[in-house]
Order: C-alpha cells, then structure tokens, then sequence
C-alpha cells in the first residue's frame, strides 16, 4: 500500500532533521524527497522564519544549511503533537468521517 501524501508540518520537519548536523541542498532534497522547486520554496520559508541557518563552509563556496535552535523548537513541538495524535507515527494519523 502506497504512503498517503505529506502535509507540508511533516515536510518542514524532515527538511529540518536533515539539516541537524548541517547539510547541503542537494544532501537535504534526497533525504526528504523533493524536486528543486519545493526545496527552494521550503529553504527560503524556513531560513526567513529562522528555523534554518545558511551557513557557508571555507575554504568552499559551498553553502550548508543547519536546524537553528527555533528549528529543534518546532522539531520538538512536531514531536510532542504526533506523540498525542498519532501513536508516535505521523504515516498513521488518519481522519475518519
């Protein structure tokens, strides 16, 4: 059975557990499963809402990004919410009508 589409809390959350230990754009689009596009808009929102720090590694011209300590705030919000409404797993949080 397929895995039902992701909310865009879910999505936030998995671009921020990779980006913990610093990451890269592309590291980070793999990890979560995003197309170039999505990536973009989510970093943007996410760095301009500082939950995410751009850092850039010398002596590269890469740039990382990195869970800013707000970021492990909503990480742990995240957390807390699925704990009490889905059973510990955010795949299995359905709504019955």
């Amino acid at each position: 059975m397929g895995r039902a589409n992701r909310g865009y809390m879910e999505i936030i959350y998995s671009i921020l557990e990779s980006s913990k230990q610093g990451a890269l754009k592309t590291h980070i689009m793999f990890r979560c499963n995003l197309n170039s596009r999505q990536l973009q808009l989510y970093v943007q929102f996410l760095v301009d809402k500082g939950l995410l720090v751009r850092e850039r590694v010398p002596p590269s011209p890469k740039v990382e990004y990195r869970t800013s300590e707000r970021g492990r705030k909503y990480m742990q919000a995240y957390e807390t919410l699925v704990g009490l409404v889905g059973n510990g797993r955010p795949e299995r949080i359905q709504v019955r009508t």
